[in-house]
C-alpha cells in the first residue's frame, strides 16, 4: 500500500469514527508501526486535514465540535482535585475542549482534551495515574484555563457557580 493511500484511508476512518481513535489501533488495521501513524497524521496535517490528538486518541475536529458556544475558565486547583473539576463541568452539560497554560519560558501550552462524560473524565485521570504524567498547571502551581463549549449560556451559568461554589474559579470569560 502506498503512503497516499494509507493516509487516505486514516482520514477516511476518522471521518466515520463517532469517538477518537487510538494511534495503536490505527497502526494494527493497516499493519504499520505507530510511529508511521504520527508520521502520516502529521503529514495530513500538514496538508490541511484538521485532525487533533486527544488523550484517547486522533480525530477529525469538526466531527467533536458542538455547534454551540464557548467560554474559557480560569480556575485553580490541585491534582486530587482534578477530576472534581472536570466532572463539575461534564456534569452541567459542558464539554472541556483544552487545557491552557502560560508557560514563563514557551508562552501558551495547550493541551487538547475533549472531555464530554464522566466515562471521559475517569478515562483521563486514569490515564494521568498510570502514565504518571505531570499536569500541565503543575507550572503554574495549579493555574490554568479550560476551554468550554456549551449548547446555551444557560450551561455557562451552572458551570461558573459550581466551579466557584467549589473554589475553583479564578475568571471565567468569552
Amino acid at each position: 500500500m502506498t503512503p497516499e493511500k494509507r493516509r487516505s484511508i486514516i482520514v477516511e476512518l476518522l471521518s466515520k469514527a463517532s469517538q477518537p481513535v487510538a494511534g495503536s489501533k490505527l497502526a494494527s488495521e493497516l499493519a504499520v508501526s505507530r510511529q508511521v501513524i504520527v508520521q502520516d497524521v502529521s503529514i495530513l496535517r500538514a496538508s490541511g486535514k484538521e485532525i487533533i490528538a486527544t488523550p484517547r486518541g486522533y480525530m477529525i475536529r469538526e466531527h467533536f465540535v458542538l455547534r454551540s458556544y464557548k467560554k474559557t475558565f480560569a480556575v485553580r486547583h490541585n491534582l486530587k482535585q482534578m477530576e472534581n473539576e472536570l466532572n463539575i463541568i461534564v456534569d452541567a452539560g459542558g464539554k472541556v475542549i483544552d487545557v491552557i497554560v502560560e508557560h514563563p519560558l514557551y508562552g501558551e501550552l495547550k493541551g487538547m482534551l475533549m472531555l464530554k462524560s464522566r466515562h471521559d473524565v475517569q478515562k483521563f485521570v486514569e490515564r494521568t495515574k498510570t502514565t504518571g504524567s505531570k499536569m500541565l498547571s503543575d507550572v503554574t502551581y495549579g493555574v490554568h484555563l479550560h476551554t468550554v463549549e456549551a449548547e446555551s449560556d444557560d450551561i455557562f451559568s451552572h458551570i461558573e457557580a459550581d466551579l466557584d461554589r467549589a473554589g475553583y474559579l479564578l475568571k471565567s470569560y468569552n
